[in-house]
C-alpha cells in the first residue's frame, strides 16, 4: 500500500485477525471484522475467503485464491466474478505437472510419488486427473495420502517407507497449510524429496517449491483495496493470475538428505537457501 501512494492511519486502518493454525476459529473472526464495519477483507488463505464468504455476501473479501473460484462456485467468471469475492487465483492445480516434474529431476529413479492431500476437499478430484496425466508422462505412479488432521498426515509420511514411495508432493488444502512446518520437517527427517507450491514449506525447511511469487500476489492485492476503498464493486474487478513466479531451493536441506543439485538447477533457482 505504502508503494501506491497510501499511508496508514492516513488512507487506512489496519484490523488484523489471525487464527494461529485454528481453522474453525476463522468464521469467528470473521464474523468479528464484519461487525467493526469494515470496509473490505483481506483473506490469506483459501480457507480463510472461504470463512469470510460464509460470514458476509456483502463485505468485498479479497484474497489469495487457490482452488478455482469459478469451480467452487465463489466466482460467476474470473473476468466478471459477480459477487463479493474477488483476488489471485494462484493456478495451484495448473503447476502441478511443473513441480512433479522438479521432483523427477532431483529424483531421478524415483517411481513412486504420494501425494498429501484431502478427499474431501472441494478441488482435489481434479487436482488428482492433472497430477495423473503429467505423472504418465514422467513414467510416476501416484499414492493417495489422505490426511485430515497433523496426526494423519505424520502416520500418512511415516508409512512411506513401506508402501516404497520415494517422492511427495501436496494439494493445498487447510490440513497442509496448517501443517506445512511438521510435513517440511518430517520429509527431510525421512529423507523423502518434496516439492511443494510455496515457498513457505522452503522458509520451514522444506527441499523445494514452485509457485507464484508471495510478495507479487500481495502488491497485487494492494491496487485490488485501493479500488474498493474508492468505491468500486468486489464483483466488477476481474480475478487476476499472478505475474511473477519462483522457484524456491533448499540447499541446507537437499545436503543433509544426501540430494546432489545439479548447476543447471541451482542456476535457475529464483532464490537458494544455504
Amino acid at each position: 500500500m505504502a508503494a501506491l501512494g497510501q499511508i496508514e492511519g492516513r488512507d487506512y486502518v489496519l484490523v488484523e485477525r489471525y487464527g494461529d493454525g485454528e481453522e474453525a476459529r476463522l468464521s469467528s473472526l470473521a464474523a468479528e471484522l464484519v461487525s467493526l464495519d469494515v470496509r473490505l477483507i483481506l483473506a490469506t488463505s483459501q480457507p480463510s475467503v472461504a470463512a469470510a464468504a460464509r460470514i458476509t455476501k456483502t463485505v468485498p473479501i479479497i484474497g489469495r485464491l487457490n482452488d478455482d473460484p469459478v469451480e467452487n462456485g465463489m466466482a460467476k467468471s474470473l473476468a466478471r466474478p459477480g459477487g463479493n469475492v474477488s483476488g489471485i487465483y494462484s493456478l495451484a492445480e495448473e503447476l502441478i505437472p511443473k513441480r512433479l516434474s522438479l521432483l523427477k529431476e532431483v529424483a531421478p529413479s524415483a517411481r513412486r510419488v504420494g501425494v498429501l492431500l484431502r478427499h474431501d476437499w472441494p478441488n482435489e478430484k481434479r487436482a488428482w486427473q492433472t497430477a495423473e496425466v503429467a505423472a504418465k508422462e514422467l513414467g510416476l505412479e501416484l499414492v493417495a495420502l489422505n490426511a485430515r488432521s497433523a496426526g494423519e498426515l505424520a502416520a500418512a509420511l511415516d508409512g512411506a517407507g513401506p508402501k516404497r514411495i520415494h517422492g511427495i508432493i501436496t494439494f493445498r488444502n487447510s490440513t497442509v497449510v496448517t501443517n506445512l512446518k511438521l510435513i517440511a520437517e518430517q520429509c527431510r527427517k525421512l529423507r523423502l524429496p518434496a516439492v511443494f507450491d510455496a515457498r513457505e514449506y522452503v522458509d520451514a525447511g522444506g527441499l523445494m517449491s514452485y509457485g507464484p511469487n508471495i510478495d507479487a500476489i500481495y502488491r497485487q492485492l494492494a491496487r485490488f483495496a485501493i479500488k474498493l476503498l474508492k468505491g468500486a464493486s468486489a464483483g466488477e474487478i476481474p480475478i487476476e493470475e499472478p505475474t511473477k513466479f519462483e522457484l524456491v531451493i533448499n540447499r541446507h536441506t537437499a545436503d543433509a538428505m544426501g540430494i546432489q543439485l545439479s548447476p543447471d538447477l541451482l542456476a535457475s533457482a529464483d532464490r537458494v537457501i544455504e
